[in-house]
């Protein structure tokens, strides 16, 4: 993953991760990543151990996936949706040795688990800010089947399941993503479902991985999206049952000029054949008929 951010930094022209926080160019995103992975070196983080997240859709969760990436740790994705019970299944599941938490979640993550945070925010920015650079970064790696994120089954047969994506499976992704949606190296990502879910997470790493921008939007806020599918060309636009019909208002209320988008949507047997109809003119671009699985990703 390593030298795909080098090859991104000098062939981007534009930023490649935006949020609320700010923007970030490739030079800039790896300066972060290796700083970061150097805490978590500095933590006693070791190859194969977990840490684990929970925080909404931010810069700093690619982030904290790509330093871990850096020196073969695994980042387990928690749902911040969870009851305490089933939060505290899935720490106990993984055993984490690090946690970075989203403000508004450290008192949910402390009432369940003991485990050394780093809170994102200023704690967080201080410790990368004083990190100095390590050079086992980009070394610790030697087994493409080690790996890199745990994402969390449904738990619709009982309690959520943790499934171990390798390194070599997420680049496998990227590629099976790139060759039946047919994205090009720029095509970009709009991150607004949860980071948690396979959708945004296994996405923003091959955008990343390809030379694509990222834009991490917290949660479905139409207008906010709109304005991103304005700014940037997009490969796969997700959009999920359920949340059409808010863009598809937003879509309507301002038609802004698109950048372009290669397809859209998921779930298409699920979705109203009105709504696709909609979508598909306002957007003009046809509509994805995805299956998947937390363990195999989306394609084919």
């Amino acid at each position: 993953m390593r030298s795909s951010l080098y090859r991104g930094r000098n062939a981007a022209s534009e930023p490649q991760l935006r949020d609320v926080q700010g923007r970030l160019s490739y030079a800039e995103l790896l300066g972060r990543v290796d700083r970061l992975a150097a805490v978590f070196l500095a933590r006693g983080v070791a190859p194969g151990d977990r840490i684990a997240i929970l925080s909404h859709k931010r810069s700093e969760y690619l982030e904290v996936e790509l330093a871990a990436a850096g020196i073969g740790a695994i980042v387990a994705c928690l749902n911040w949706r969870l009851a305490p019970d089933q939060l505290w299944h899935c720490i106990d599941l993984v055993e984490p040795v690090l946690a970075i938490v989203e403000p508004d979640f450290s008192e949910m993550y402390h009432a369940v688990a003991s485990t050394p945070c780093l809170t994102i925010g200023p704690d967080l920015e201080t410790a990368i800010a004083g990190a100095e650079q390590d050079p086992r970064i980009g070394t610790m790696v030697d087994d493409p089947e080690a790996g890199l994120t745990i994402l969390y089954t449904s738990g619709t047969t009982g309690l959520p399941k943790g499934a171990l994506i390798s390194h070599r499976a997420h680049i496998a992704r990227s590629m099976v993503f790139a060759a039946q949606l047919a994205l090009d190296p720029g095509d970009g990502f709009i991150a607004w479902a949860p980071m948690f879910h396979m959708a945004s997470t296994d996405h923003a790493l091959a955008t990343v991985l390809r030379g694509g921008t990222v834009v991490m939007v917290d949660g479905l806020q139409p207008a906010v999206i709109n304005e991103a599918l304005s700014r940037h060309r997009i490969g796969w636009f997700v959009m999920m049952p359920g949340a059409l019909d808010a863009f598809i208002a937003e879509r309507r209320a301002n038609p802004l000029p698109l950048k372009g988008i290669k397809v859209c949507g998921a779930m298409a047997d699920l979705v109203p054949p009105h709504q696709i109809a909609e979508l598909t003119a306002l957007l003009d671009t046809p509509y994805l008929n995805s299956f998947g699985a937390t363990e195999t990703g989306l394609p084919p």
